[in-house]
């Protein structure tokens, strides 16, 4: 098993019709976790860390565990660069022997979008590396009500998707990154169109806190990806608040085995609902 591409795991996941969970880990209690759980459900995992986090992880130390859990693991691991947004943290990513980088030029305007991610693809691609691209408005922490020209449009994705080669697009459908104000509202209808025009495996971000049947109709419509972040973290920090609370004098030692445990629990939730148990090929 071990480490693979992400193009490996998500066309398999498409044409199985469920989802991998893309988990974000920022220290070695989290990366531990997820890939435990992975193992335990027998489900293929893309294990990733976003560019952001550079300046508050030792990204080189943490990088090298990464890469060395995927290639221990039993289950097949992508190691994926979420939202890498500059040339040189995708760089950095590739040195590591990530597996899979996502460009989000989702900020930028379509065409100089496409023109980044394109080049961005013909480099990784020339490495054996798989790239996610990423179309559309992407709200944060529900604070924005999604419009509908938020969204995606199948044929702009299409567009895109045939000009720059991507393995997997990021789409806009009515999901919010963080932790979610109200309840969200993923547009299916539009997931089942862009299913319909785009011809590579569809990816939904800012997967936190739908319920499971949201998450069993996107698959459905066509997604085989959901990005995972926020909850770990709130569990992690829930679990901590808590155990603190009861134990004012607990040792470090036994509050990170309490983060574990709770992030554990948070990510088998989440592949339970992805139905992505025993999957691994």
């Amino acid at each position: 098993m071990a480490l693979v591409t992400m193009r490996e795991i998500i066309q398999d996941a498409r044409k199985r019709m469920y989802a991998v969970g893309g988990f974000n880990v920022f220290n070695f209690e989290t990366l531990g976790a997820v890939v435990e759980v992975a193992e335990e459900l027998k489900s293929p995992l893309v294990l990733g860390i976003p560019e952001r986090l550079f300046k508050f992880v030792d990204v080189d130390t943490l990088s090298a565990a990464m890469v060395r859990a995927a290639q221990k693991a039993s289950v097949p691991i992508a190691l994926h660069l979420d939202h890498g947004y500059t040339y040189e943290g995708m760089m950095k990513a590739i040195r590591w022997g990530f597996t899979s980088i996502m460009f989000d030029g989702s900020s930028l305007s379509f065409t100089e979008n496409l023109k980044r991610t394109k080049e961005i693809t013909r480099i990784a691609h020339s490495l054996g590396i798989s790239v996610e691209g990423e179309l559309g408005y992407v709200g944060c922490c529900g604070t924005v009500d999604i419009q509908e020209e938020n969204l995606v449009q199948p044929a702009t994705a299409a567009d895109f998707v045939d000009k720059t080669k991507v393995d997997a697009l990021a789409v806009a459908v009515g999901n919010n990154h963080g932790t979610y104000r109200g309840n969200p509202h993923l547009h299916l209808g539009r997931l089942t169109e862009l299913t319909g025009t785009v011809h590579v495996p569809l990816v939904l971000h800012g997967g936190s806190k739908l319920k499971k049947e949201e998450y069993r109709q996107s698959i459905q419509s066509g997604i085989a990806k959901i990005n995972i972040a926020t909850d770990m973290s709130l569990a992690a920090a829930e679990n901590l608040k808590n155990e603190l609370a009861k134990s004012p004098g607990a040792n470090y030692i036994h509050l990170m085995s309490i983060v574990k445990k709770g992030v554990k629990d948070s990510v088998r939730r989440y592949m339970l609902s992805f139905d992505c148990i025993s999957k691994a090929i």
